[in-house]
């Protein structure tokens, strides 16, 4: 964990105003920082690859047969990656967890796991220890497959009409 040093006139000032607000100094200070960064949507956060991000440390989906697929995965992985570590970055930054703020991308790229459904940044040491939800997504598909419905469009029409007398 890091400490920065200021000086007691502006540690004064950020009390007073943290007392004021009702809230932890901290809180203040990620605020702070937050308003500074450069702004913009995520999705146009340039993409630097996460190089160090060595193909054992990226788990490849079982159903991902085909090579050419595992490489598109395994590229776009190394894209996505340093967007989620600026998301995890802004949580620690939060919460004050200087000690996992103070990672390197390279050292993240060996230890990270995902963000989780409550925002939480998670580390592949937690994978035991973290129960996820089910993806909705993946109930949806599994559910088709157990059905002889193959149009989710046509289910819903008939189940409107049924509860309210009306496709729509």
């Amino acid at each position: 964990m890091s400490q920065l040093i200021v000086s007691e006139p502006l540690a004064s000032r950020i009390r007073a105003l943290a007392r004021q607000q009702k809230r932890p100094e901290t809180e203040l200070l990620a605020e702070l920082v937050e308003r500074y960064e450069p702004k913009g949507d995520l999705h146009h956060l340039p993409a630097r690859p996460a190089e160090s991000l060595t193909d054992t440390d990226i788990e490849v989906p079982s159903e991902l047969i085909d090579i050419s697929e595992q490489f598109a995965y395994r590229e776009s992985v190394r894209k996505l990656r340093p967007k989620l570590y600026r998301i995890a970055r802004r949580y620690w930054l939060k919460v004050g967890n200087m000690e996992r703020l103070a990672l390197t991308d390279e050292e993240l790229d060996k230890a990270f796991w995902l963000i989780d459904h409550e925002g939480i940044p998670r580390f592949k040491s937690e994978k035991d220890s973290v129960d996820l939800p089910q993806d909705p997504l993946e109930s949806l598909a599994n559910l088709f497959d157990q059905s002889s419905v193959t149009d989710a469009s046509t289910s819903v029409r008939e189940t409107m009409m049924r509860k309210y007398d009306r496709p729509d």
